[in-house]
């Protein structure tokens, strides 16, 4: 029973031992299958990022069949993974990542050395690292991670052209060139380098003009062939395909895959385009104001070209034209600072604050501070401004510009006064100055001295109610006096009216200059005999009008006599003062002024003719006086001819009243020297061609007096011509044979006859020399019947 039982037991626990290791190994099983599972999961999630990896990951063993490949590789080799496994690089795309990919495998696995390296191919840049791998049973593998960097270096590349079109930009903004043209140089060999272009062009143009300019051109060449130098300018329709970028008003890109020219593309200078091309219109304000063109890059022009083109492009030009822009701003501002330094006004420019910045030459006359004193200083202590009222005050121009912000003009009752103390009236504007953003940055005061002008227009002002000769009041401002004097409290008012005898014998005698003395006498003589609040005029030529406020007739009648009187003891040269006077008065307000004015008028001419005929007879007398008292032997001489024409008139049994004028006509021949200086009556030396020519104007003044008289007008022609000669070579007209006045001719017979008679009483004739010969050896001088006659009179007479 033992055994058995022994048996047993083992068999029971055998039993249990192997239901024991078989739950153990279903357990064991069941883990195993967990760990595949888990595995392959983590697996599937390793490819997962593998795959997701945009690196290229393979692994390949000794005959260089892929063992791993991730599916970045799939675009590359246009095949899937799975095509892709236990193939080999021969039967795929040997140069998917360059020429050299076998190769370097092949260095690996043999040097079990990694390497890494960068592959341009086909435009594309990888950086490839490859690395050894120890597979099973000691074989040996190559692994390799292979990142495309294409576009980064692409952005790189950007970053770095952006990076030098900005450091052009600089030094095009910051570089002091000598001018324009060496500006777009630098630029365009800039730009060359940019783009990695071997020609290129810049061409301004005109839209306007439709018209291209040549600034800048490479000096490179084109397929062996030299770029010449294009001409200045080019007309759009003359511009080849190069042209159309302004056609078309956009980029144009020609990317020829060979060096062949195309026939119909040229460059500006006429060469034919090699290879890729681009041209660009640059816009500034919508309006293409340059062309730029470039050829012969290797790589194929982009839109990147373009916008680096353009803004670099932009940059220079909008520089240029700010360049142009500033010089004619310079030169604008050159000409106006000029101009305000040399015009004939004073310029003050003030800024804000108040502050003097310039004065020019006109100001520092007229203020009496330099330049260089007033400068920084407030321009209230330079510019001293006051009313030429001292009672009102003057608004400041400056002031007033500064808070309205618009142009001011200051009245003309402004006084400036100078440093030394000087006055100066002033007409002046203040307008602010602005800068580019129409902000006030000061004031620009310009002023001018008025002085004259103000003292012209108060002497138009004057003129205008004043007569300028004699400053006595004109027409036009007594007219409009009668009419505001002409009221009731103002009653009586009268009126005196005068007329001045002996003006135009003044004048025709001795010259208007003396007429006008003859005026401001008689102008004189009524200041001084009116009262204060009497106004008196000067109505006409030689017409003047009292106007006497709350006057009598009786008082004026007493004013009138002290005029008259006053007057009659004045007088130019031998013209004695004379004025004919009447007056009026108005008592009542029904009666009209104007009508008491022509009363007075009508009175004052009622006198004048009752006075003419006395005045005209005391002048004649006077100047007949005179001219006695200033030569004695005129008056002797003219005694003598009066009487010898007398006799000789008997002689030649003229009749009495011929006889009668032929003696008057003697008596009066010379009396036109009155206008001669006495030392010229008296001088008995030889006369100067000057003296000549006075002396010869006698017989004209003679003729001017005698003809003012009705008594001796008869007589005025014989005297004017009695210095005629018979041959026409006397004066004053030249007249000759019997166109000479009978009178005239025996005066001038007379008159020479006494001339030579009175020589040989003072000694002035050579001894024993008888004037009658002489007289008669005068020949053409005289008419011969009369000279003759008077020759038979003379002899007559007992020695």
């Amino acid at each position: 029973m033992e055994p058995v039982a022994s048996s047993i037991l083992l068999i029971i626990g055998l039993v249990i031992a192997a239901g024991i290791l078989l739950i153990l190994l279903v357990q064991s099983n069941k883990k195993l299958q967990n760990n595949n599972e888990e595995t392959k999961s983590i697996k599937d999630i390793c490819d997962t990022f593998i795959d997701g990896y945009e690196t290229v990951i393979y692994l390949k063993d000794e005959q260089l069949n892929y063992r791993f490949i991730n599916k970045a590789a799939e675009p590359h080799y246009h095949k899937s993974v799975a095509e892709i496994i236990a193939q080999g690089d021969q039967r795929l795309d040997t140069e998917a990542f360059g020429p050299s990919i076998i190769e370097t495998d092949q260095q690996v696995i043999e040097t079990g050395k990694t390497t890494e390296y960068e592959e341009k191919h086909k435009n594309r840049i990888f950086k490839i690292m490859k690395f050894p791998v120890k597979l099973r049973e000691n074989r040996k593998g190559v692994g390799a991670f292979i990142r495309e960097l294409t576009d980064e270096e692409k952005l790189i590349k950007k970053q770095e052209r952006v990076l030098f079109r900005n450091k052009i930009l600089v030094n095009v903004l910051s570089k002091n060139f000598r001018n324009d043209q060496k500006q777009l140089d630098y630029v365009l060999h800039e730009a060359l380098k940019l783009t990695e272009s071997k020609t290129g062009y810049i061409c301004f143009y005109d839209e306007k003009k439709q018209e291209f300019t040549h600034k800048a051109w490479s000096k490179g060449l084109i397929k062996g062939s030299e770029m010449v130098e294009p001409v200045g300018t080019c007309r759009l329709e003359e511009a080849g395909s190069w042209g159309d970028v302004v056609r078309q008003r956009k980029p144009i890109i020609l990317n020829n895959n060979g060096n062949k020219p195309a026939e119909a593309n040229e460059l500006p200078c006429g060469q034919k385009i090699s290879g890729n091309f681009i041209s660009i219109p640059i816009f500034i304000d919508e309006k293409i104001k340059a062309v730029v063109g470039f050829s012969g890059k290797e790589d194929p022009y982009d839109d990147n070209d373009v916008y680096e083109i353009t803004v670099l492009m932009n940059g220079v030009l909008t520089n240029v034209e700010r360049r142009i822009i500033q010089k004619k701003l310079f030169e604008e501002r050159s000409k106006y600072f000029q101009t305000l330094i040399s015009i004939g006004d004073g310029v003050m420019v003030v800024d804000p604050a108040g502050k003097i910045e310039m004065l020019n030459k006109v100001a520092q006359k007229l203020t009496g501070w330099t330049n260089e004193e007033a400068r920084g200083k407030q321009y209230t202590e330079v510019f001293v401004l006051s009313h030429e009222d001292r009672c009102q005050e003057i608004q400041d121009p400056i002031v007033t510009a500064m808070e309205t912000d618009q142009t001011q003009e200051l009245k003309n009752h402004a006084v400036l006064m100078a440093k030394d103390g000087s006055v100066f009236h002033l007409e002046d504007s203040a307008a602010p100055i602005k800068n580019e953003k129409g902000e006030t940055i000061g004031i620009v005061l310009v002023f001018r001295d008025v002085s004259e002008k103000k003292e012209q227009r108060k002497e138009i002002e004057y003129l205008s109610f004043h007569d300028a000769l004699t400053g006595l009041y004109n027409r036009r401002f007594l007219e409009a006096e009668l009419l505001r004097l002409d009221t009731e409290r103002n009653l009586p008012i009268s009126i005196i009216m005068g007329d001045v005898n002996g003006l135009k014998l003044t004048n025709d005698i001795f010259g208007h200059a003396h007429g006008d003395i003859f005026l401001k006498k008689i102008a004189d003589v009524m200041r001084r005999t009116c009262r204060g609040d009497d106004i008196i005029a000067r109505w006409g030529g030689d017409e003047f009008v009292v106007l006497l406020p709350k006057t009598t007739i009786a008082q004026a009648k007493q004013i009138k006599s002290r005029i008259k009187t006053e007057f009659a003891r004045d007088g130019v040269k031998v013209i004695k003062g004379n004025i004919s006077l009447g007056c009026d008065v108005k008592v009542s307000l029904e009666q009209s002024i104007m009508e008491c004015l022509e009363s007075a008028e009508e009175k004052m001419y009622a006198v004048k003719i009752l006075e003419r005929d006395d005045f005209k007879s005391s002048t004649l007398d006077s100047i007949i006086t005179t001219l006695q008292s200033d030569s004695p032997q005129e008056e002797e001489h003219a005694q003598r001819v009066s009487q010898w024409c007398h006799d000789l008139g008997v002689s030649m049994e003229l009749s009495h009243v011929k006889i009668r004028r032929l003696k008057l006509a003697g008596y009066f021949h010379d009396i036109g020297k009155i206008v001669l200086h006495k030392d010229l009556l008296e001088q008995n030396s030889e006369l100067t061609e000057e003296e000549l020519t006075e002396i010869k104007k006698h017989p004209i003044m003679g003729y001017r007096i005698l003809n003012a008289f009705d008594d001796t007008m008869s007589l005025a022609d014989a005297v004017l011509h009695h210095h005629e000669r018979w041959d026409g070579s006397g004066y004053p007209k030249g007249l000759k044979g019997e166109e000479i006045p009978f009178l005239a001719r025996v005066v001038a017979v007379v008159s020479c006859y006494d001339r030579l008679a009175t020589a040989q009483e003072r000694q002035e004739l050579e001894l024993n020399q008888n004037p009658l010969i002489d007289l008669d050896k005068m020949e053409g001088y005289f008419d011969p019947e009369i000279k003759r006659e008077f020759i038979n009179m003379i002899k007559k007479i007992p020695s």
